[in-house]
């Protein structure tokens, strides 16, 4: 009898590669082999097809250590499948339990992850661009219910995609629009051997509660439900990437990344979509943490808000994995917080020549004694980064320091002033006041604040015949 099923699955994958490039020719795939009739079937059709397109396919096989005997039996039989079709085969054998307590994952948490570093193994050792594997359209209506019924958006009902990168390496699945039942009748139809994996029927699995109960219960509701659920991964995933794309562009157009910060102008976000102001923050959280899964919808959306409703102009949040939110006047910045405390600090400066380095920052502070000819020429052209003093009216030491409570600066024409309130009234980032320093004399009091106001204090006249210049060299940006 014509093996029908299998020879419409060759077509299929063959129609994936010619029209979707799926593999180019002369790829290097390992193919990811349990020995069940859905990874057979995968390393079938892989080395049938291989001559045609020049393929080198290599077989591999984990033995996750769950059943002893008969996680022994099917590596047996997977190296003999691979023996029987001349593929190269290569075998790890872990003792996922012993992960799974070490790591305190669950079971399949934990399996998928030796798994995958295994295959990703295989595939640097043989300089393989490509993994290969079975999951179907079963496997995918599975996912989507599964992640429906944990709570998810978008993304997660776009279920398994057909190819992602990883590490370099694509991850290929081209069985996702395939029924496992075809699977196993193209197993079948060519007598390929397969195993039955018993753990299948456990229902202490999620996934096989799912699979075993809650989808043949809905199937009452509607007979084609697992295709319904796959279409629905295949429109949403697709309808993603596009969303994806546009957050891409939109974090290039917005965001500036400095020192292991990311910040944004607060009205350039208020103005973009609400789905694109989530997907952005959602980004910039992933490039933040390793383990950014934990931020859910209600903590990105307990951010957004924050951002777009919030009438304060300078607040912290905590938004958990040790990263902070921090608006900043006009600014959005996302960071990782040391849990360190900005130390005080208290340089004192003696009547020469020097450069000081400040404690907390790459800035530096410059100090030069000059003549007053020497004055008059730097006095035309001062920055506001820059102080000239009258030397012999100034009280040394100095102090180069960060601010205290209470601090106060005698500003020229204008009486006293508090430096909380001049930071303020300067747009001075919360982030940065503890970092910015101050010129203090023996006495206590404020000559100069760098960037943001001189004193009236050590002013120069015309009977001035030694100048002190100070200069704050700002690192590169």
């Amino acid at each position: 009898m014509e093996p029908q099923t299998w020879n419409r699955i060759l077509d299929h994958v063959r129609m994936l590669v010619q029209q979707e490039g799926l593999w180019r020719p002369g790829s290097r795939i390992v193919a990811a082999v349990s020995g069940g009739p859905d990874s057979i079937a995968l390393l079938h059709v892989l080395h049938q097809l291989a001559p045609a397109y020049g393929w080198t396919v290599i077989c591999a096989h984990m033995n996750h250590g769950f059943r002893p005997e008969e996680s022994a039996e099917e590596a047996a039989f997977v190296r003999k499948q691979a023996a029987a079709l001349g593929v190269p085969f290569e075998l790890e054998q872990v003792d996922a339990p012993a992960y799974m307590e070490q790591t305190g994952k669950g079971a399949q948490e934990a399996a998928r992850e030796l798994r995958y570093r295994f295959l990703h193994k295989v595939a640097d050792c043989y300089n393989a661009n490509s993994i290969a594997l079975a999951h179907h359209m079963d496997d995918q209506a599975e996912t989507v219910m599964m992640r429906i019924i944990r709570g998810t958006g978008p993304e997660g009902i776009g279920g398994i995609k057909m190819r992602r990168t990883e590490k370099k390496v694509e991850l290929v699945r081209p069985f996702l629009r395939i029924y496992k039942a075809d699977l196993i009748r193209s197993c079948e139809e060519c007598s390929f051997e397969y195993m039955i994996d018993s753990s299948n029927e456990h229902r202490k699995y999620t996934r096989n509660r799912i699979r075993l109960d809650v989808l043949p219960f809905l199937e009452q509701y509607n007979r084609q439900l697992v295709p319904t659920l796959a279409r629905l991964a295949e429109i949403t995933g697709t309808e993603s990437e596009y969303i994806q794309q546009q957050t891409e562009a939109l974090y290039a157009e917005l965001v500036k990344e400095k020192e292991g910060s990311f910040s944004f102008p607060v009205t350039s976000f208020a103005g973009a979509h609400v789905a694109l102001q989530r997907r952005l923050i959602k980004l910039i959280l992933n490039y933040l943490s390793s383990t950014a899964e934990q931020f859910d919808f209600a903590k990105i959306e307990l951010i957004r808000q924050q951002i777009v409703q919030s009438h304060l102009t300078s607040w912290n949040l905590d938004v958990g994995e040790r990263v902070i939110c921090v608006r900043e006047y006009g600014n959005i910045r996302f960071m990782q917080h040391s849990g360190r405390e900005i130390e005080p600090f208290c340089i004192p400066l003696q009547r020469e020549n020097a450069v000081i380095s400040i404690p907390g920052s790459l800035d530096q502070v410059e100090i030069r004694l000059l003549e007053w000819r020497e004055c008059h020429s730097e006095a035309l052209q001062l920055s506001s980064d820059e102080a000239l003093f009258d030397a012999d009216l100034t009280d040394f030491p100095l102090y180069l320091r960060s601010r205290r409570p209470g601090d106060i600066i005698r500003l020229l024409g204008s009486g006293t002033k508090k430096v909380k309130n001049l930071f303020i009234d300067a747009k001075i980032p919360l982030s940065q006041r503890d970092r910015l320093p101050l010129l203090a004399d023996h006495h206590g009091r404020i000559l100069w604040i760098p960037g943001v106001r001189r004193s009236q204090e050590a002013l120069l006249h015309s009977g001035s015949s030694h100048c002190l210049y100070m200069r704050r060299i700002k690192s590169a940006e």
